[in-house]
């Protein structure tokens, strides 16, 4: 197991990565994020290098230090040969299992051997599936468009630390101390979009993007839905990713068909799954996401 530093290394490795899409595309995002400021302190693990197999992004184990928290505390992975990994998690410094964590992978194929990992510490663990969906880029053409989307009494714009309680009560997997603390983590440090109606103080709709790039955390006030704002908002982070260099990348609950038919409308291809597996301490949160 091999600690990789240094920004030369880094980008190396996130190159490298590109390669491999669209399952390396949580693990992408991550490190993209770890070279830009890194505001979510992940470490990137690899197996060897420079001809690595196995990469694990985490954060440092010492600061996973509250016990139910798998918010902060989520490994992402992505391997070329299952066994490469396999046999880098047998490892204590990788993962610290003696308290609730997520991990997440874009290859189904690993579920087996993470869930049989898990099972030899003890752990119960639970297995939620998303459906991936992606884009290779966005022409100039599109891009302006989606920069001078103009909507009447409606507008376009960041979300606040104000928002985050809202974004939180909002949110299927969040409503807890935890959970907010997370919101408030990816409002400050990674692109975000909202919508703002004249005379209403708080946001209408809004969309977040977290340590690994992903666009995810979507919400439409009922009375607003059906009208293209998710569809512009996806479009949006879409853009903002793309100009900065990140994946291209949102996720989707297998029996959310309405969100599902958003993303083929803004050109999102479906290109695989994401999931994400929770090893937990206590029922109770078994939630977590």
């Amino acid at each position: 197991m091999l600690l990789l530093t240094g920004v030369s290394k880094l980008a190396t490795l996130q190159r490298a990565l590109t390669r491999s899409f669209p399952e390396s595309l949580q693990v992408c995002g991550a490190v993209y994020n770890m070279i830009h400021k890194n505001p979510f302190r992940l470490q990137v693990l690899v197996d060897r290098w420079p001809d690595f197999t196995s990469v694990v992004c985490r954060p440092p184990l010492e600061e996973m230090m509250e016990p139910l928290d798998s918010y902060n505390d989520v490994y992402f992975m992505f391997s070329k040969h299952s066994q490469s990994l396999s046999q880098m998690l047998q490892d204590p410094r990788i993962i610290n299992w003696n308290k609730a964590l997520n991990i997440e992978v874009c290859q189904p194929a690993l579920w087996d051997m993470l869930h049989t990992i898990g099972s030899k510490h003890g752990k119960q663990m639970q297995t939620l599936r998303f459906l991936l969906y992606m884009r290779d880029g966005m022409d100039s053409e599109e891009l302006e468009q989606i920069s001078n989307v103009s909507t009447g009494d409606l507008m376009y714009t960041s979300l606040s630390l104000q928002d985050a309680a809202l974004v939180n009560d909002k949110w299927k997997y969040g409503k807890n101390e935890r959970s907010l603390k997370y919101v408030k983590r990816c409002i400050e440090n990674c692109p975000t979009v909202c919508v703002r109606k004249k005379g209403l103080e708080q946001p209408i709709a809004w969309s977040v993007t977290n340590s690994s790039a992903e666009i995810g955390l979507g919400y439409t006030d009922p009375a607003y839905r059906n009208l293209g704002i998710a569809r512009t908002m996806i479009l949006k982070l879409g853009a903002a990713n793309y100009k900065r260099g990140a994946p291209i990348y949102a996720a989707a609950s297998a029996d959310n068909k309405s969100s599902q038919a958003m993303m083929k409308h803004a050109k999102y291809k479906l290109s695989g799954e994401i999931l994400v597996i929770t090893s937990f301490q206590h029922k109770s949160v078994s939630d977590n996401y």
